[in-house]
């Protein structure tokens, strides 16, 4: 698929770029064309009352991974080793990973199912995560609301919910905006994969995802049981606790001087995982 091509393209290309290329490439995703993408398929969809199961998983999930995060490596003594493995249980990777992917698998209905399960899942990896990773507590938590995707998500929900009619132009130029958000983002994807650090500290890699995923298969039957929807909204939701460790795990790392190879590594082997889990899903569910 189209997708790998440029995910390859990231990560074959990244020795020609400066150092620096992906911070400032994810701060145009973060800033721009996410909340353009965000934007887009929120203020131009509708739905039922019942998507909003989408949120309540996304709560749910990352309370739940979290909490036994804590419970099972917070006695790691090295904070640079035990705060991006507490990371990469905060959050999944939607807008920088499952949106371009979900609407290339399944259209644009499939974005406004994420995205809801996004209104939980950003609150935690912009609130939560970012207090860990600062170690701030719940003043940390609170800046959730200063970023940038999280309040264009919480306008675009309000907008759709009281039937607001946007001008042809507006949408328009969200549109153009939000079309070049799959090539950059697949783009970051590879240029932020790095095996040879999954190699290096694959034991370690491998006790916490294989622990990450395991919690998360429960949560995803559990969450499908709970509600009551279509077979096509019952494998987004299934699927979205087990998508990848946000990005934000690597970009906290770096900010804070914590072990970046080892969360580059966390983030290289969830995505390759979840691609599996996506394209072997979306295959038998059929």
């Amino acid at each position: 698929m189209e997708f790998t091509i440029v995910i390859m393209i990231g990560y074959l290309t990244k020795g020609f770029f400066e150092a620096d290329t992906g911070r400032i490439l994810s701060k145009l995703v973060v800033n721009f064309t996410l909340p353009a993408a965000i934007f887009y398929s929120l203020t131009t969809s509708h739905f039922h009352f019942s998507k909003f199961a989408f949120t309540v998983a996304g709560l749910l999930s990352n309370a739940v991974l979290i909490s036994f995060g804590f419970l099972l490596f917070s006695k790691l003594k090295d904070p640079r080793i035990r705060i991006p493995i507490l990371l990469s249980f905060v959050g999944f990777n939607t807008g920088l990973f499952m949106y371009p992917l979900a609407e290339s698998l399944w259209g644009p209905e499939s974005v406004v199912n994420y995205a809801l399960f996004d209104l939980g899942n950003s609150f935690f990896i912009f609130g939560v995560g970012k207090a860990i990773a600062e170690r701030t507590g719940f003043k940390g938590i609170l800046k959730v609301f200063k970023f940038p995707p999280f309040v264009v998500l919480l306008l675009s929900l309000l907008l759709n919910l009281l039937n607001v009619t946007l001008p042809m132009m507006m949408l328009n130029f969200a549109e153009m905006v939000k079309n070049a958000n799959a090539f950059l983002v697949f783009f970051l994807v590879g240029y932020y994969l790095n095996f040879k650090s999954v190699f290096e500290k694959f034991s370690l890699i491998a006790i916490a995802e294989a622990t990450k995923y395991v919690l998360a298969f429960f949560i995803s039957i559990t969450v499908v049981k709970l509600f009551s929807l279509s077979s096509f909204e019952e494998m987004n939701l299934f699927l979205a606790p087990l998508l990848p460790s946000a990005i934000m795990t690597l970009v906290y790392s770096i900010e804070k001087g914590y072990d970046a190879e080892l969360a580059s590594g966390l983030i290289t082997f969830s995505t390759v995982v979840s691609t599996a889990i996506i394209l072997t899903t979306d295959h038998l569910w059929r």
